[in-house]
C-alpha cells in the first residue's frame, strides 16, 4: 500500500510541472494575441480608415448611413478587416466614391474592394436623380512592418489587389456608359440620353467572385437583348446570360422587367 502511494506521489511530481508549463504557454499565446487584437498601431488603422471614409462622403455629398467592422482576421503575413460601409446618393457618385476610397493608403495598410450592392430608393433629388442605397463590403489589409520580410511576395499581392480594385471601378463606369439608374419612364424620355439605350437598372450587385447581377426594365424587348449585347461590346463583362424577361407595368407604362448576370472582365 506504502509503495503505490509513493509511485502516485512520484507520479504527480512528475506530471504537474509538465502541467503548468503548458498552462503558461497557453496563457502566453492567448496574451500575445489579445495584444493583436486590441493594440493601438491596429486600432489607428481602422480610425484613419474610417475618418477617411467620412470625410471622403462629405466631399461628395453622400448620406454616410453606417458602417460595420469584423474582427480581425489573421493570416501569415498581413492582418485584415472585414467593413461594410453603406450610403445614400445620386448615380454621379458611384464611380468618384469608388476611386477614393480604393486609393485610400494608409502607413502598411490599403483596401482591397470586395462585394458591392446598388439599389434604387424612392427618394430623389431636386434635379431629379434617383437617389440609390450603396453598400461596399472592402478589406482593410495591414503588413504592419511584416511586409519587409515578404518583400517580394507583397509586391506581388499589392498588384493582384489593384487589379481587382481596377476591374470593379471599369465596370462600374462601363455599366454607366451603357445605361442608367434613372427610370426612363417617370422622365419621359423615350429615346433616352446621351450613350444611353431604353434602358434603366433598378439593382446591381457584384459579388467578391467577379460575379455580377443586373436586375433592370426596357421600354421594348428588342432593348432588352441589346443589353446584353452592349454589355459585351465594353469590354468590361465576360459569360454574359440573359435569366428572365417578362412583360410588366411602370407607372402605368408598358415595360419589360429583366435579369442579367455576367462576369466582371
Amino acid at each position: 500500500m506504502f509503495k503505490r502511494i509513493l509511485t502516485a506521489c512520484l507520479m504527480f511530481s512528475l506530471v504537474l510541472p509538465g502541467l503548468a508549463f503548458a498552462e503558461k504557454n497557453q496563457k502566453d499565446l492567448t496574451a500575445a494575441e489579445e495584444k493583436v487584437f486590441t493594440g493601438k498601431a491596429e486600432y489607428q488603422n481602422i480610425r484613419m480608415l474610417l475618418n477617411f471614409v467620412a470625410d471622403a462622403m462629405t466631399g461628395l455629398k453622400l448620406n454616410f448611413q453606417d458602417a460595420r467592422v469584423s474582427p480581425i482576421i489573421m493570416t501569415e503575413h498581413w492582418y485584415e478587416y472585414p467593413v461594410e460601409i453603406s450610403c445614400m446618393g445620386a448615380q454621379d457618385t458611384i464611380v468618384p466614391l469608388l476611386e477614393k476610397l480604393l486609393a485610400y493608403s494608409f502607413a502598411d495598410s490599403r483596401l482591397s474592394q470586395g462585394a458591392i450592392n446598388v439599389s434604387c430608393s424612392a427618394e430623389t433629388r431636386i434635379d431629379g436623380q434617383v437617389i440609390l442605397s450603396l453598400t461596399s463590403l472592402v478589406k482593410l489589409i495591414c503588413f504592419n512592418g511584416a511586409e519587409k520580410t515578404w518583400e517580394n511576395n507583397s509586391k506581388e499581392f499589392w498588384v493582384s489587389v489593384s487589379k481587382r480594385n481596377q476591374q470593379i471601378t471599369r465596370a462600374c463606369k462601363s455599366l454607366l456608359k451603357t445605361t442608367t439608374f434613372n427610370p426612363l419612364v417617370s422622365k419621359k424620355i423615350l429615346g433616352g440620353g446621351v450613350n444611353q439605350g431604353k434602358t434603366w437598372l433598378t439593382n446591381l450587385r457584384i459579388d467578391s467572385d467577379n460575379r455580377i447581377n443586373i436586375t433592370g426594365y426596357a421600354l421594348d424587348a428588342g432593348q432588352v437583348t441589346q443589353f446584353g449585347e452592349d454589355l459585351l461590346k465594353t469590354g468590361s463583362f465576360v459569360e454574359v446570360h440573359l435569366s428572365s424577361m417578362n412583360k410588366n407595368v411602370y407607372e402605368k407604362t408598358p415595360v419589360w422587367r429583366f435579369d442579367f448576370s455576367a462576369k466582371v472582365n
